[in-house]
């Protein structure tokens, strides 16, 4: 393999984390306490609820990661807590409580809870996103070197060019192209 292969893929590699990470700042997935970069990989996270003084309702939201894919545990108290019979993960991240089969408000002591999100990258990630990602990574890769501002530029009679300009036509508010947004949409959380 020539230098210049290895430059490339190391180039190549960069352009592609970089849109990754535009792509999960863009869903708005959670970022970790340490600062960690949001990602769409495959991971072990752990969430802590401390203890309250109030009440707590039946339905914890867990911090926006896209899919989560395991429950590992779930401990409320000190007390480990068994799967379908006192807890269940359901739609949208939420952790509900059941007592008898029933959603019931979780205690007001220390909850932490362990589970698995995200995909095994490339593989398992899903058609549209891979699809997303490598067209915003193709969209860099091709203006490495030039104006990334400059849509077309045209000289026939005298010079006419145009540009790309965030939240116009082509690229959107974050940068990302507007079918990458598009793409990502049913990946976003929004912040209640």
């Amino acid at each position: 393999m020539s230098d210049d292969a290895v430059v490339s893929e190391t180039v190549l590699a960069a352009i592609i984390d970089q849109v990754t990470a535009s792509m999960a700042r863009f869903a708005n997935l959670a970022v970790d306490v340490r600062g960690t970069p949001p990602t769409f990989a495959a991971e072990g996270l752990r969430t802590t609820w401390p203890t309250s003084r109030r009440e707590r309702p039946p339905r914890l939201l867990l911090p926006w990661r896209v899919p989560i894919t395991e429950i590992e545990s779930v401990v409320e108290s000190g007390v480990a807590l068994d799967p379908d019979a006192d807890f269940r993960l359901t739609t949208g991240s939420i952790l509900l409580r059941l007592v008898a089969d029933a959603p019931a408000p979780w205690a007001i002591g220390k909850i932490v809870v362990e589970y698995r999100a995200g995909w095994t990258l490339p593989d398992e990630a899903p058609a549209d996103l891979a699809a997303a990602a490598a067209e915003q990574a193709r969209y860099v890769a091709l203006a490495a070197g030039r104006d990334p501002g400059v849509r077309s530029y045209t000289t026939p009679d005298l010079e006419q060019v145009s540009f790309n300009v965030p939240g116009g036509n082509s690229i959107g508010s974050s940068g990302l192209l507007i079918q990458v947004e598009t793409a990502l949409a049913p990946y976003r959380h929004f912040s209640v």
